[in-house]
């Protein structure tokens, strides 16, 4: 059975009425500075590799190694996610990174940072991380009540924003005035603080006993999504939206800062910061109004408006432009992202929720080195401005045709789940 949901209580569709629960609020804090420190250091490490290589081909190569571990270890953290306590696996991944970042920042020091030690660093980085995605999306919903998930989920996203609203600020001055090795200390500093606050984090919550191997428990959590018609084409569209527009938003954001409009890294800390607040425009919409609008709508606009926004961005050299391509990418970004994952987390079961949103994060995780891999090669043969402009239509194509077809309609549906 499934049910509409219930857009017009504000207590559904305000996040922020989740920190009245003191163990999300510290998990919400400890993932806010995270978050500042994977974006400040993600935006670091492809301008030093485009200082280094000129050359997008290179900087889709360290977007690529530094993703795709996510597509085996994402399953593999997801199916644990409902076999063992999630904290554990955060604070595994978490520490992973940290130290990965400390040979970062030392190796920097000692001037030994080359491109290929970069793409190694990014592929231990981007293990850990796939260790940390699914139990990050699955820790709200044992840290808070049932009537206070859709709340918790959207903060969640929240947090995401303001990482990449701050990192790129941050990013910005650092960037342009002291380079990559004081960005990278800063987001170490704040990988550190992160692992302090996760640390005291508790939640009473059991996983159920499990059965079987950890291959066959995934192959069930397939099984589950392949029955549902909603979660398949969430699966759909976040890939696809990862593959065509998040891709120029973060892993080839140094190529269209370098090759569209001729700047460096103060170029990319502006594009990225008006990414950044167009996340938080649109954390603010979805916040009041827009947290009660039906998910088909929302995400409808938030696909044409990704494509509009890369549109914007092919369209001139004037970096003024671009700041308004980026801005709009970033509000379509947070739209999109906590639209899919709100119909998720309403519509699944408590024991398979690990998995499936695994499932849902590798569709994104793959999406991003996938297109970053392949448009960095063609933005090296035909020119990145061609490749952002042919990936913007394609989005605003896409966005017309599914939203016509009323598909989306699957997005608004709730499910009652375990617990």
């Amino acid at each position: 059975m499934s049910r509409e949901v219930d857009s017009t209580d504000p207590g559904r569709s305000s996040p922020f009425g989740s920190l009245r629960h003191p163990a999300f609020a510290r998990f919400a804090a400890a993932q806010t500075l995270c978050g500042i420190a994977q974006f400040l250091g993600g935006l670091a490490t492809p301008f030093l590799v485009n200082e280094l290589t000129d050359s997008n081909t290179w900087v889709g190569a360290a977007s690529f190694v530094a993703l795709i571990p996510a597509v085996v270890g994402t399953p593999l953290s997801g199916t644990l996610a409902d076999r063992m306590d999630r904290r554990r696996l955060l604070l595994l991944g978490l520490s992973l990174q940290t130290v990965t970042m400390a040979a970062v920042v030392i190796l920097y020091t000692r001037g030994d940072l080359t491109p290929w030690r970069i793409l190694a660093l990014n592929f231990v980085g981007g293990t850990a991380g796939s260790f940390q995605w699914a139990p990050i999306q699955s820790m709200a919903a044992v840290l808070v009540p049932r009537e206070s998930l859709i709340a918790a989920v959207r903060l969640v996203s929240i947090t995401f924003t303001v990482g990449r609203s701050v990192g790129p600020a941050i990013a910005a001055v650092t960037l342009a005035f002291h380079g990559p090795g004081l960005a990278f200390a800063v987001s170490l500093g704040l990988y550190v603080a992160s692992l302090a606050i996760l640390t005291t984090v508790r939640t009473s919550w059991v996983p159920s006993r499990s059965t079987g191997s950890i291959g066959d428990q995934f192959r069930e959590g397939l099984a589950y999504v392949r029955t549902r018609p909603e979660m398949r084409l969430a699966f759909r569209l976040a890939f696809t939206v990862a593959g065509l527009g998040a891709v120029f938003a973060f892993s080839l954001a140094a190529g269209v800062a370098d090759d569209l409009f001729g700047r460096g890294g103060g170029g990319l800390g502006v594009l990225s910061t008006s990414l950044g607040v167009g996340s938080l425009l649109a954390s603010a919409f979805i916040s009041g109004r827009g947290g009660r609008m039906p998910r088909a709508v929302l995400e409808r606009q938030a696909i044409l408006l990704y494509g509009t926004g890369l549109l914007i961005v092919a369209s001139s050299s004037w970096l003024g432009l671009g700041m308004l391509g980026y801005l709009l990418t970033g509000a379509a970004h947070m739209l999109h992202g906590t639209t899919l994952s709100t119909a998720l987390q309403m519509r699944v079961d408590e024991e398979f929720r690990g998995r499936v949103m695994s499932v849902f994060l590798v569709a994104i995780l793959s999406g991003i080195p996938i297109g970053g891999l392949a448009f960095g090669i063609l933005g090296d043969l035909v020119g990145l401005r061609w490749v952002v402009l042919s990936a913007g239509l394609v989005l605003c194509l896409d966005g017309l045709v599914t939203g016509r077809r009323g598909v989306l309609t699957l997005l608004d549906e709730e499910g009652e789940t375990d617990g």
